[in-house]
């Protein structure tokens, strides 16, 4: 059987604890089924404090990796439309746009049944402007819990058959 590794960082002073998954650590792809469940599993136990969501993407990559009729649905359910993107350019080409929008009940349960986490660059989730979970260019997915949370997250993670090693722990 093969484990996920994740990564353990407790940052006491701010009495949270942040788990990593390294994509590098092993040859899953973000739409793998024990990775989505992994993403579930953070939504799960921040589901209540979570506010809102920063999506950094790139049109054209995203029609490509997932067909341009769900890429539009996407956008269109994430309020792309009526949030002020930023974009970044590098000598005046665009690279990627970046927005913020309220995590809606709608929003959040979207996440929940999306199969391509790869569909943006960048998924950031925050809970009153405090980083909560990232997806990062499919590098790396964390999650930063309360300290009180974290046996609820080890206990999800057990529930939904999410095999795993915790690297570095210092509990």
């Amino acid at each position: 059987m093969q484990y996920l590794y994740l990564h353990r960082i407790e940052h006491r002073e701010a009495q949270t604890v942040q788990y990593v998954y390294r994509f590098e650590d092993h040859r899953l792809s973000p739409n793998n089924l024990v990775i989505r469940k992994l993403f579930h599993c953070m939504l799960e136990v921040m589901r209540d404090g979570l506010t809102a969501v920063e999506i950094e993407y790139n049109d054209a990559e995203m029609a490509k990796l997932v067909g341009l009729e769900r890429a539009v649905e996407f956008l269109t359910v994430m309020g792309a439309r009526e949030a002020s993107p930023r974009e970044y350019r590098r000598d005046g080409v665009l690279l990627s746009r970046t927005f913020t929008t309220e995590l809606t009940p709608a929003r959040l349960d979207y996440f929940f049944g999306l199969k391509d986490l790869d569909i943006a660059y960048r998924l950031l989730f925050l809970a009153n402007g405090a980083e909560r979970i990232h997806m990062y260019f499919s590098e790396t997915l964390s999650c930063l819990l309360p300290i009180e949370a974290e046996d609820a997250f080890l206990e999800l993670l057990s529930a939904q058959r999410v095999p795993h090693r915790i690297l570095g722990e210092n509990r």
